[in-house]
């Protein structure tokens, strides 16, 4: 039984760890907008490309977690459009599928070099109401917490099978547990949270400078993308 590290623990050891939020909001979010409006053929592939460049080599994220991270939605992805290429749609189902590839991998760049305290932080300061922030603190420090159960729970059977698999039983037995668990530590949280009152907003992130380089760097991709597909609108129609 393996458990892989959990999406955040990546985000807090990536190269763009100490990039503003604004910074990697901007980037990645021009790239989802432009895979959203540009045509799929060829400009989803090129924003593909740009986010991955991205992210295995400005923010040096290693290769199999990123592939990992994305397999799953791309996966997701394939299995949308089935109905589609049912259909005999194959030019809607491929625009689909590219689009959505592409957008993947930027809300996968994003979520990987973006701790969510970071996120939440950056919200507070878009004036984003402070109790929807409260409660997904609240629910990110639940999450947190049942994953340390699992790992310690993980270990314990690794060590008492000694490195053997787990029986259904064992796994149903530890899954009960792991459940009986979750619930008590929700429990706490939704106590503290009431003594608490919701009032302040703990364990904020150090704030991190916008960098006027990346910004310009950024918006020259995106108005570079968006000059080709103008350029080449003749050859590739919108």
């Amino acid at each position: 039984m393996h458990i892989h590290a959990p999406l955040d623990h990546i985000a807090f050891e990536n190269a763009w760890r100490t990039r503003s939020p604004f910074d990697k909001l901007i980037f990645g979010g021009g790239l989802l907008l432009l895979a959203s409006l540009l045509p799929a053929m060829p400009w989803s592939i090129a924003v593909f490309t740009a986010s991955a460049t991205a992210a295995l080599a400005a923010a040096r994220l290693p290769l199999r977690a990123w592939l990992r991270f994305l397999a799953p939605q791309v996966g997701f992805l394939s299995a949308a459009i089935l109905p589609l290429l049912w259909a005999g749609s194959w030019e809607h189902a491929a625009t689909v599928w590219m689009r959505g590839a592409a957008a993947a991998s930027c809300m996968t760049l994003l979520a990987m070099t973006t701790p969510v305290p970071d996120l939440l932080l950056a919200a507070r300061r878009a004036h984003v109401p402070a109790v929807l922030i409260e409660l997904s603190f609240l629910v990110y420090r639940l999450i947190a917490s049942i994953w340390e159960l699992l790992e310690r729970l993980r270990l314990g059977l690794e060590l008492r099978l000694r490195g053997g698999p787990p029986s259904l039983q064992v796994a149903a037995l530890s899954a009960g547990n792991l459940l009986a668990r979750g619930i008590h530590t929700a429990r706490r949280v939704e106590r503290g949270a009431a003594l608490r009152g919701l009032d302040g907003f703990p364990m904020l992130a150090p704030r991190a400078e916008t960098s006027r380089a990346f910004l310009v760097s950024a918006l020259a991709l995106h108005a570079s993308l968006l000059a080709a597909a103008i350029c080449f609108r003749s050859r590739f129609p919108w």
